[in-house]
């Protein structure tokens, strides 16, 4: 297969972990091998735990066991440097997997090839582990790990459920999203709230388990604070009464806007590139248009998501929002599409033992998160959303590939159908510029190839936008002279999460 790009012929030298001060050799040598033992531990603990009365728990334990001893086995090859081995599992990308070993990594191991080929070969070998077993195939060993943290996140899940759909006004019986929109595309309530919830989606980012090898929950919340905190409009929306007058309502409207407002300037100085505009003036010319977002992180990353949408949604924007989502469990906290309905529940649907996820004490609090799962969850029966996966977004290549691979061949034509593309994460970032050590002041629209806007441009790729919070060495579109401001003023701004860039390719 001839590629204008390869793993063999990136567009710059790729990131590798042969480089003991990058990010890369740190994941390689410390953090892999830790996400690798919880594996290890989730699988045991599992086993452990199969009740008796299941008629094949016999089965299940031994085959758990090797499951264990297979992805013991992966750690031990990690930590050695050792070559990489073809897949011999059945799945359907086992053949491509293999062709990529033999014809670019042939003679390669974890650390003399790209970072990125080998992180996403691991966790393509763990789900070898489980592929090849009977009873344990679609187990996800990561989805504890998610919904723990997701459960963390209630503070801030129910504070953007009361805002979303609590009625403020007594009149129209409206929430304070739909008024701040109502007044049309154009108005300046629904540009000020497009700002804000570029922001809830980027920040949403920040937590991301491939990167806590013991997650604290209480930075997790901290992390949250960053979006729309349980501050004054929570309490306004939630005490506005039947007999609330107009001018009460127009200054708790008031009230958020400027609350929102000097939340967001105390972190605009952390998003280095920030080309909002841009992407404003590409929506606010929608109507009714579709929307494609290719997610990264379930949990509280995936809930923000979804607030993004349905503001996009509910000011007319979109008539579809497409969600890209992966197949196999994928960089620990990656969104399957089991993860995307099981939000969705955890929001309206009580447990068979009739109780519910999130537990707020408020009624008001309760009623917020019912009306909010019910509305998404008409969006997804209706087709206004929609939920996907291919195995392209698990395979070992750069999206420099998805319009010209083959395999990405029938992804790419649906795609082309898409008036905006957003990427989130770190993840998806790394793959959009090839995980290159491009010098940080490259555009990002050369840096993402053909998926930019220079002369080789793929045809019928719309406007792209990449929503990351910094966790790798790889920056690009930052101005002349910001790198050597952040390396005087934080060390590790790369890869911390704590800075962020919004970039899009019109």
């Amino acid at each position: 297969m001839t590629l204008p790009y390869s793993p063999l012929n990136p567009p710059q030298k790729p990131l590798s972990g042969q480089d003991k001060h990058s990010f890369g050799y740190t994941t390689l040598q410390s953090r892999l091998p830790v996400i690798v033992s919880k594996t290890v531990d989730d699988v045991y603990r599992t086993y452990h735990g199969l009740p008796d009365s299941d008629p094949l728990k016999k089965e299940k334990e031994q085959e758990a066991k090797k499951i264990i001893e297979l992805i013991g086995g992966l750690r031990y090859e990690l930590q050695r440097d050792k070559p990489f081995r073809p897949f011999t599992d059945k799945r359907e990308d086992a053949e491509e997997w293999n062709q990529a070993l033999s014809e670019y990594y042939p003679a390669s191991s974890w650390y003399k090839a790209s970072w990125l080929f080998s992180e996403c070969y691991l966790y393509r070998r763990i789900k070898e582990a489980f592929a090849l077993s009977q009873h344990w195939k679609d187990y996800d060993p990561f989805f504890e790990q998610k919904q723990t943290v997701f459960k963390s996140s209630q503070k801030a899940v129910v504070s953007m459920a009361v805002q979303l759909t609590t009625p403020v006004d007594p009149k129209t019986q409206k929430s304070m999203l739909d008024i701040k929109v109502q007044d049309g595309p154009e108005s300046k309530g629904t540009r000020d709230t497009f700002f804000e919830m570029v922001q809830v989606s980027l920040w949403g980012n920040a937590t991301d388990l491939s990167l806590l090898d013991n997650p604290d929950l209480a930075k997790v919340e901290e992390l949250q604070r960053r979006m729309l905190s349980s501050g004054s409009s929570n309490k306004s929306s939630a005490n506005a009464s039947p007999a609330a007058s107009t001018v009460h309502l127009d200054e708790v409207v008031q009230e958020d806007r400027e609350h929102h407002a000097s939340e967001l300037e105390k972190h605009a100085d952390k998003i280095l590139s920030n080309d909002s505009e841009l992407l404003w003036n590409r929506v606010k010319s929608l109507r009714n248009g579709r929307v494609d977002i290719i997610l990264d992180n379930a949990g509280f990353e995936l809930y923000v998501d979804f607030v993004f949408a349905d503001y996009l949604v509910r000011a007319g924007f979109a008539s579809e929002v497409v969600f890209h989502a992966k197949r196999i469990p994928w960089f620990v906290s990656d969104v399957m599409p089991f993860d995307f309905q099981w939000t969705l529940d955890q929001l309206h649907r009580p447990t068979s033992d009739n109780t519910n996820f999130f537990n707020p004490t408020d009624p008001i609090e309760q009623q917020a998160l019912q009306a909010l799962g019910q509305k998404w969850q008409s969006y997804v029966n209706n087709g206004t959303w929609k939920v996907t996966s291919h195995e392209f977004w698990t395979s070992c290549y750069a999206f420099y590939h998805l319009p010209t691979h083959p395999s990405a061949h029938d992804l790419f034509q649906d795609m082309r159908q898409s008036d905006l593309w957003i990427f989130k994460g770190d993840l998806n970032y790394r793959k959009l510029v090839y995980d290159c050590k491009w010098p940080t002041t490259t555009p990002f629209t050369k840096a993402i190839g053909p998926l930019g806007d220079g002369e080789d441009k793929a045809e019928g790729v719309p406007m792209v936008v990449s929503f990351r919070t910094c966790k790798a060495d790889v920056v690009v579109g930052l101005a002349e002279g910001v790198e050597e401001k952040m390396d005087k003023v934080a060390a590790n701004w790369q890869v911390s999460g704590e800075y962020a860039v919004i970039s899009v390719s019109p």
